[in-house]
């Protein structure tokens, strides 16, 4: 209200005095003291309002200060002049007319003055909605204006025309926003300053007294906003509905509505920040209101409508002032924040926290999953992807402004990074509480923000790969690893390690580098790791509730007890439709080509920088790698976290098995040198599982796919360099060295690591350079390979044993449960068929190894014959090849005939023939031959001519071939009549003689350094190739240990020349008809 004479005072009602106190302490706020009564005859001036011309202190015109008539209401924008008829109590002074004028009734400057004061009342009411005139209720344009009648009756008072100025602006502004009946105060106030800055950007000359009225209406209504939105008590009694950030409302709206904040309200709310009056008051507004949207955003799903608030955000970080003081916000970096509310307590947890893998949101958009078909959840999967893409672009854009900023909000945001991965170092644990750790999608939007912030510099010629320093981790880093298993370091060397602190400083790329490392990790690759076991689980319940559901007529006749089974088997039902959908969610996540082919990119990056480590002289890429590696391993390769690795092997064994169109070229190159370099040196990594996940990686990238029956890997792994030289002898050093893998499972899985290896071996082994490698390794690395080729044999004996054991007892199960008779025990029966059903396991997966372990011996032995005559292996091969031949077309086959074999991997002539082929590819073999007539166990001549005919009668040999097959028979015939000859020749061995081990005449005695006893050099050389210890004490043993007994083996080799010349002897005298002298 108008500031009126101390006489008058006490005649307005209380009410107005009220008010006057308010508008005295928005005054006191804008910094300028209150109007006395005194003052009365003056403007009302307020300290930063500029007079203009529209509110002079002379007269105004006599028009302007009569009321319009009450039939005749006009809107504030109708005709100004039409308010000069039918006035009264016209002011005494007349207007003087200018001679300029170019009307002759009127002077150019009552002209003007009269303009500007009409102008101004019509501009304000229209920006305002208010008005003087009780009848004119509505503007032009249909609006209803609200009758200020409190500023009337002041101006009427004080004898002052009705015109609204900025003098009186303030008052009718507090009266217009008290009074409002159809919307809240700082909503009205907020549609006038709409209004005011649309006129202001109209207006350019500021030297035009409009362009001072236009800029004064719209500061004071910037004002009068803040204080609405601050101090709601200001316009009347609070409103229990009145939110308590009231703004936060209009921030959410569309900015272009009048309820919304457009550009221009933050621009000006931001360029107050620095004001000495209310800079720090308007600045608190706006992070309080940044604060609320965030509280709300955390309550919501994909699933609500959430876009306002990331368009909110995302105009707010436009501002640097508004980002700065947003980065500064309690709530940015709450203290001792627990790590399951990072994403609902921190400032931006809410807006990385959505994501279509929310359980609600999942079920959105999968439903019903029993009854879709594939295509339904593909085309689902598509749109939560787009969904998503989208959403990460606009997390994306928001954590950019922080980084580009400044050096301070970019510190701010790295922290927030930062706490986000360190907390959740449990999301890797084997047993995870879901709700401990953040969440799956508010993960891996943290983690695909960071990759983007790493794209600018992953060039293709890594120019700046030198710019992440390996010191970092030694400066205090943001990153905290001290609790991480290191690639090759035991705790304490770490510890020792890290100790001593670098100097120097961190720069941005290495920053963002090693955190999204930490990211990965705790991020994709963890979800990675659960979507494969959420199947596994999903699957299991699955089980669970078909055996469940046969169990409910035993409830019939009780309806509790039923209800409750029904009621278990709902919850039941329920978790498994929750995990289908959430299993498609996440799948759809991580399938998409643009994320994982931006996560490959890096993935690279890390890769460059670890060979660039781990060979600092190579200058890879631009030079080549140099095998094997420095036998001085760095100590800071050493003591990197393990999961630099891990995350490589995890991200290339998903996207090799699922997505491998997306890898390039040289992504391919860059993967197999990885891979062959670690297991060529495998001592530079102590984690067994890693290793083998390197050979999963070539496994999987030699599938074939599409039109590329090599996969995505073969032709690299083909015919490349640096694979030709090295990938071999790289996959057979971890064939050996899988045999021990230190886990309690290390006996299986040896076997699933050296079926994967075959797989290699298979694709590469067209290539005759490979073969060429195969025989080097046996000349040049001979107890090398003697190793591989043992185990090899250890393999496929165990394996061929096991398989025809479990085909065996499925024979004989199916035979009992096909005849069994009508009145057989239910607990019999539903043992037996447990027990067929774990044969047939057992046989399927002994089965895919045992045909690929014999597909390797095959191809190794037409290679190299020659390299499997050696005396520690010819033994064991022929003995095992009999063993099985017998298995195959002897007495027992019969036994290894079931129903439905293809179901097993199992076809009994393709194996007899490749059983043959080895036969084949080592007849030329004189110790071959020997070894397999000499096998006592095994060895029937009659089993060469069943072979001979199942071969020829089904076709599975060539006429050279069932020759050759037929000249072996031969061949071992005689061998076994010399074998025999010899050995009843020889007659009882010395004990002396005799090998310990093997009870057969020693060659070769070596001694022992520990246990002290002999054996023969082939023995225990044999022995060693499958374990390290003393036969005889299990102290560790190697062959260059052991001593030869070159006295006894003079001793053994006349007593046998002595033997077999006697009875050479014997056998010419017989001939000779003459009785031979044996006294």
């Amino acid at each position: 209200m108008a500031d009126q004479d101390p006489s008058q005072e006490n005649q307005q009602p209380s009410a107005m005095s009220d008010a006057d106190k308010i508008r005295a302490k928005r005054l006191a706020k804008l910094g300028g003291p209150s109007v006395t009564p005194q003052d009365t005859s003056a403007p009302a001036t307020v300290p930063g309002h500029s007079p203009s011309p529209a509110v002079e202190a002379k007269p105004s015109p006599p028009a302007a200060s009569a009321p319009a008539p009450a039939q005749n209401p006009l809107s504030s924008s109708s005709n100004p002049f039409s308010q000069l008829l039918s006035t009264e109590n016209r002011s005494a002074p007349r207007i003087t007319i200018k001679p300029k004028q170019p009307e002759p009734a009127r002077s150019s400057s009552n002209a003007r003055g009269e303009d500007m004061g009409v102008w101004t009342n019509r501009t304000l009411g229209g920006i305002f909605r208010a008005t003087l005139d009780p009848n004119n209720t509505r503007d032009a344009h249909g609006h209803r204006l609200y009758f200020v009648s409190g500023v009337k009756g002041d101006l009427e008072e004080e004898n002052k025309p009705l015109h609204l100025t900025t003098d009186i602006l303030d008052q009718a502004i507090l009266e217009s926003a008290s009074n409002q009946t159809e919307s809240k105060p700082l909503e009205y106030l907020l549609s006038c300053w709409k209004r005011a800055s649309r006129l202001f950007r109209g207006m350019h000359n500021k030297n035009d007294p409009k362009y001072e009225v236009a800029r004064e209406a719209r500061r004071i209504c910037f004002n009068y906003c803040i204080f609405a939105a601050t101090m709601p008590d200001m316009f009347g009694a609070m409103d229990t509905l009145t939110p308590t950030f009231p703004l936060a409302e209009h921030l959410l709206a569309d900015p272009e509505s009048d309820r919304g904040l457009c550009h221009d309200f933050i621009n000006e709310a931001v360029s107050r920040f620095n004001d000495e009056e209310n800079g720090a008051e308007v600045k608190q507004l706006l992070v309080e209101t940044t604060e609320e949207i965030s509280r709300r955003l955390a309550k919501l799903s994909m699933n609500d409508e959430y876009k306002p608030y990331i368009l909110a955000m995302r105009n707010f970080v436009r501002y640097p002032a508004l980002l700065a003081a947003i980065s500064q916000s309690p709530s940015f970096l709450p203290p001792d924040v627990q790590t399951h509310r990072i994403e609902s307590r921190t400032l931006l947890g809410p807006f990385f926290r959505l994501s279509p893998m929310q359980g609600e949101v999942a079920l959105n958009y999968f439903s019903n999953h029993a009854t879709r078909d594939k295509g339904y959840i593909a085309n689902s999967q598509n749109a939560l992807r787009m969904t998503l893409q989208t959403h990460q672009d606009e997390l994306f854009d928001i954590a950019n402004c922080f980084i580009k900023s400044s050096k301070e909000s970019r510190e701010r945001i790295l922290d927030w990074f930062a706490l986000s991965v360190n907390a959740n170092h449990k999301r890797r644990a084997l047993q995870v509480d879901a709700k401990t750790v953040s969440s799956d999608g508010f993960m891996v939007n943290v983690t695909v923000i960071l990759d983007r912030l790493c794209e600018p510099f992953m060039d293709a010629t890594f120019s700046k790969i030198d710019r992440i320093d390996i010191d970092y981790l030694r400066r205090s880093p943001r990153v905290n690893i001290a609790d991480e298993t290191k690639i090759n370091a035991d705790q304490q060397t770490s510890d020792d390690f890290y100790a001593v602190a670098a100097g120097g400083v961190n720069n941005f790329i290495t920053e963002v580098f090693f955190l999204t490392v930490a990211a990965h990790h705790y991020g994709t690759e963890a979800v990675n790791t659960k979507v494969s076991q959420l199947q596994k689980d999903v699957k299991w319940l699955e089980k669970q509730l078909a055996k469940m559901e046969t169990e409910r007529h035993k409830y019939i006749s009780n309806p509790a007890q039923l209800a409750v089974f029904d009621a278990h088997l709902k919850r039941m039902k329920d978790q498994i439709e929750r995990g289908h959908c959430t299993f498609h969610a996440t799948q759809g996540v991580l399938l998409d080509d643009t994320t994982q082919a931006r996560s490959m990119q890096f993935m690279r990056y890390i890769i460059v920088w670890l060979l660039r480590l781990v060979s600092p002289t190579s200058n890879f890429p631009q030079k080549p790698l140099s095998l094997p590696l420095p036998k001085d391993q760095s100590i800071a390769f050493k003591c990197l976290p393990e999961y630099f690795l891990e995350d490589i092997v995890d991200n290339f064994k998903f996207i090799t098995r699922y997505m491998p169109h997306i890898i390039t070229s040289t992504q391919c190159e860059e993967l197999v040198m990885i891979c062959i370099t670690f297991l060529r040196s495998t001592e530079y990594i102590k984690n067994p599982y890693l290793k083998s996940g390197l050979v999963t990686i070539l496994f999987h990238g030699v599938w074939p796919f599409d039109r590329r029956s090599k996969g995505i890997l073969g032709d690299v792994l083909f015919a490349h360099p640096f694979a030709t030289k090295h990938l071999l002898h790289a996959l057979m050093k971890f064939y050996i060295e899988c045999e021990s893998t230190g886990a309690s499972s290390q006996f299986y899985d040896k076997f699933n690591i050296r079926y994967e290896i075959f797989q290699v071996v298979k694709c590469i082994w067209p290539n005759t350079i490979y073969r060429d490698n195969l025989a080097t390794e046996a000349r040049v690395n001979l107890d090398f390979f003697v190793q591989f080729v043992n185990l090899l044999l250890n393999d496929v004996t165990y394996v061929l044993d096991e398989s025809f054991t479990a085909f065996a007892q499925i024979h004989d199960v199916s035979k009992i449960l096909k005849n069994a008779p009508e009145n057989m025990d239910q607990n019999e029966r539903q043992a037996q068929e447990e027990k067929l059903s774990s044969a047939q396991s057992r046989a399927k997966s002994y089965m895919q190894l045992t045909n690929e372990t014999v597909a390797m011996l095959k191809l190794f032995t037409e290679a190299l014959s020659e390299t499997f005559t050696k005396p520690e292996i010819v033994v064991r091969l022929a003995h095992m090849l009999d063993y099985n031949l017998d298995a195959l077309v002897g007495p027992k086959q019969a036994q290894l005939r079931i129903e439905n074999p293809e179901e097993f991997g199992w076809n009994p002539r393709q194996m007899l023939a490749e059983i043959t082929d080895v036969f084949l590819n080592l007849k030329d073999q004189e110790s071959f031959v020997n070894a397999v007539a000499t096998d006592g166990r095994s060895y029937k001549p009659e089993n060469f001519d069943a072979a001979y005919r199942i071969l020829e009668s089904k076709t599975l040999k060539s006429d050279v071939q069932l020759k050759q097959w037929k000249e072996l028979g031969e061949k071992v015939k005689v061998a076994k009549l010399a074998a025999d000859e010899e050995e009843a020749d020889l007659g009882d061995i010395p004990a002396e003689f005799e090998d310990p081990l093997m009870a057969t005449l020693m060659e070769n005695p070596v001694l022992l350094p520990e246990s002290r006893q002999i054996v023969d050099l082939s023995t225990i050389r044999s022995h060693l190739l499958s374990d390290p210890h003393d036969p005889f004490n299990r102290m560790p043993l190697t062959i260059e240990q052991v001593t030869p007994d070159t006295e006894l083996q003079a001793k053994i080799q006349a007593w046998k020349a002595e033997r077999l010349a006697q009875k050479v002897a014997e056998r010419n005298a017989a001939k000779a008809g003459e009785p031979m002298d044996t006294s």
